[in-house]
């Protein structure tokens, strides 16, 4: 396999020089990029902007597995961690982690988005001529917005009112006013910020092409149907703030669509695809991708497998695929929700408790997902256990935009289409039909769970539990939090202290 467009040493210490090194551009500290004079001038610097792009992007998620710590842990379904820092989460919904301050900061998010941006800002200045094609040039203004876009969409769900930046942000002299006062930046209203999302959303499915599997960069770049399945969730997440709002669910419903019937995917059947579909699944690039975080040691994207703490397998993996016990991993737990609904009677000959965890049956520590397993031996040394993580992180396939367009027509009160979606990614798992009532509440349920076991540890539960309004088995959610947006995480103390127009979540204030 060819190796996608990676960045080049050169310009990875560009973006790294330009963005790791300094905070965001809300702590008001100087950020710089390359003059456009001098790197805007070729496509070949363009396709490295935004292979840099894509690289925030993936820190921003990955950086202390912080994108289980917002969309996994909170759901309380499947994984109860060992890990002492994520009781905090699990335990009573405090959120103010020891030592992961970083899960309380949108910055990577924000240099994800303003990389992207200025990528917009600047390929779309350049003359047509200097790329292969038109539509190549497209491609790129495509897959940047569709970057500023998810990186907004998941500021929106777990900070809820963020800032918007509307400029490239290149120099500090940009954040200062002409009387030489800082400027500060305060929250947009959340659905202002989902609103800016959409309008980066369109533009990227404007701009893209559908892709097909043959394609070197299928599903771990952006095309039309990952940024149709993004608008998908921004729309019936947008309807679920803003009173089910009717234009946004028929939108959601339209945006599925489009997906499911253009997209070039198709579902993983797991009855008779087993575990070699299912790990074809989780390698990545696979049938069922839409987008995806790449995690491959060929293409130099990968890290070592760790039984420490401070990676997503660290947090989801135990022995035997580690050489000791890991004391961080997940414990199966049948007090948690995802366990009473599993054990249902239909539930008897789901293959999934197989497929996706060790040793399902006997609810002990032993239990742990195990979608994140999947190595390649370090070739330079003698240990066994020194692997190379080989399973890319799903942001968006197939089967989660079939359960999605069932929500959205849950609650547009088209049961039989909803139940027509749920039964469909029911079947792939050997689950039998639906057979409950047919009403909002029961349909809400019923797809929650689907999706609780659909895609456990992929980062999508708890932001679930938020668009649907289902807090079964999350004691500590109530009215009172909900009506505060206690829902969200609380805004870094950090952040507010270096721009203090930055104001507190209500239910977090003096919580902290």
């Amino acid at each position: 396999m060819k190796k996608p467009r990676i960045i080049t040493i050169p310009i990875l210490s560009l973006v790294f020089a330009a963005f790791f090194s300094c905070s965001d551009l809300l702590d008001q500290e100087p950020i710089t990029i390359t003059h456009p004079d001098v790197y805007w001038s070729s496509q070949s610097e363009a396709e490295q902007a935004l292979a840099g792009s894509y690289a925030l992007l993936k820190s921003a998620l990955t950086n202390q597995s912080n994108f289980l710590l917002w969309g996994e842990f909170p759901a309380m379904t499947f994984m109860d961690s060992q890990f002492w820092i994520v009781n905090y989460i699990e335990n009573n919904g405090d959120y103010n982690l020891p030592y992961r301050g970083d899960s309380q900061e949108w910055k990577y998010f924000y240099r994800s988005a303003n990389w992207a941006f200025t990528i917009e800002q600047y390929v779309a200045d350049m003359p047509v001529e200097i790329f292969q094609t038109p539509q190549e040039k497209d491609r790129i203004l495509g897959e940047a917005a569709f970057v500023r876009a998810i990186s907004y969409f998941y500021m929106a769900r777990i900070w809820g009112d963020v800032p918007i930046v509307h400029e490239s942000i290149e120099s500090s002299t940009q954040l200062i006013t002409p009387d030489g006062y800082i400027m500060e930046i305060g929250r947009s209203d959340e659905k202002e910020v989902l609103d800016y999302i959409l309008e980066a959303t369109e533009k990227s499915i404007d701009l893209l092409d559908y892709a097909t599997q043959s394609t070197n960069n299928w599903a771990i770049t952006a095309n039309k149907a990952s940024a149709e399945a993004l608008k998908a969730h921004v729309t019936l997440w947008y309807a679920s703030r803003d009173n089910d709002n009717a234009q946004m669910i028929t939108e959601s419903i339209d945006a599925a669509t489009s997906v499911i019937n253009n997209s070039n995917t198709s579902l993983v059947n797991y009855v008779s695809e087993g575990v070699e579909g299912f790990e074809k699944m989780m390698r990545g690039q696979s049938k069922t991708g839409l987008f995806e975080i790449n995690i491959n040691s060929n293409m130099n994207e990968s890290f070592r497998l760790s039984a420490g703490d401070g990676s997503h397998t660290g947090l989801t993996v135990n022995q035997p695929f580690f050489g000791s016990n890991n004391g961080t991993a997940p414990k199966g737990n049948p007090d948690f929700y995802g366990f009473q609904f599993m054990n249902a009677p239909e539930r008897e000959n789901d293959i999934r408790k197989e497929l996706f965890f060790y040793d399902y049956e006997d609810m002990d520590t032993d239990a742990f997902p195990v979608k994140y397993t999947l190595s390649s031996d370090d070739p330079d040394s003698e240990d066994a256990y020194a692997l190379f993580s080989e399973s890319n992180i799903l942001i968006f396939r197939l089967a989660d935009i079939y359960l999605l367009r069932a929500e959205a027509y849950a609650k547009a009160g088209e049961y039989s289409s909803a139940i027509a979606d749920l039964d469909l990614v029911r079947s792939q798992a050997g689950v039998p039909a639906y057979q409950g009532a047919q009403d909002r509440t029961s349909l809400i349920k019923a797809i929650f769970d689907e999706r609780a076991i659909e895609l456990i540890a992929e980062g999508q539960l708890a932001y679930d539990r938020i668009r649907m309004d289902y807090f079964e088995g999350v004691s500590w959610m109530n009215s009172d939090r909900k009506t505060k947006d206690g829902v969200f995480w609380p805004v870094s103390p950090n952040i507010i202290i270096r721009n203090p127009s930055i104001v507190q979540t209500e239910y977090w204030q003096g919580r902290l």
